[in-house]
């Protein structure tokens, strides 16, 4: 079995997400995640600040799901 790596590329994005790529964008998304729950849930900042935190940290779930679809790997048998 023989495997093309791909990066940046229209081929990566029709390709298979490598497993490393699926961890990195999953990992952020469940930091990223708890970090909103816990800051809606306290009083810690003013809400205008809360607010400016909370889309930002989405906003990075959004950029870390499309870098993660930026690699892909396509597999190919040979026989």
């Amino acid at each position: 079995m023989k495997k093309t790596n791909y990066a940046f590329s229209a081929k990566a994005i029709n390709s298979q997400t490598p497993r490393w790529a699926k961890n990195m964008f999953r990992i952020t998304l469940l930091v990223t995640s708890a970090i909103t729950i816990f800051m809606a849930g306290t009083n810690i900042l003013e809400e205008s600040m809360k607010y400016e935190v909370l889309l930002g940290l989405k906003t990075l779930d959004a950029f870390m799901f499309g870098l993660s679809k930026m690699f892909g790997v396509e597999y190919e048998n040979k026989n």
